[in-house]
């Protein structure tokens, strides 16, 4: 099992975008408390809302890092992501590719792509 930012740290660099490819896994290390499952700053006293202090979560392969919040499981500081959910990866069909509506970018304008839920990938 590979937290979600080692995967992104594992794949490349296109014009300031990422590249993402699919991982056929059937688990991944939660990467809301980065696999610890409670909350560091308020020790064991906190579960994980995500994995709920398992450190692992069963997902539906393929999956690829969340473009979102980039693996991190988390938006503007102690949010949860809304796209992944707080796990860090998301689950994309098995003959998923690059979005045509916005060419991978998961932007249309200001906003997300809603053909693949800002994901890039549909």
């Amino acid at each position: 099992m590979e937290y979600a930012q080692e995967v992104l740290a594992k794949s490349g660099k296109l014009k300031g975008r990422r590249i993402r490819d699919k991982r056929f896994v059937d688990s991944v290390t939660c990467a809301y408390y980065k696999g610890t499952g409670v909350d560091p700053k308020y020790g064991n006293m906190s579960r994980c809302p995500i994995c709920g202090a398992s450190g692992q979560i069963k997902v539906n392969p393929p999956v690829v890092t969340c473009r979102k919040c980039f693996g991190t499981g988390r938006e503007g500081g102690d949010l949860s992501c809304l796209a992944c959910k707080g796990v860090g990866v998301v689950s994309v069909s098995q003959e998923a590719g690059t979005c045509p509506a916005c060419k991978g970018t998961g932007e249309a304008g200001i906003f997300y792509c809603t053909t693949c839920k800002g994901q890039g990938i549909a």
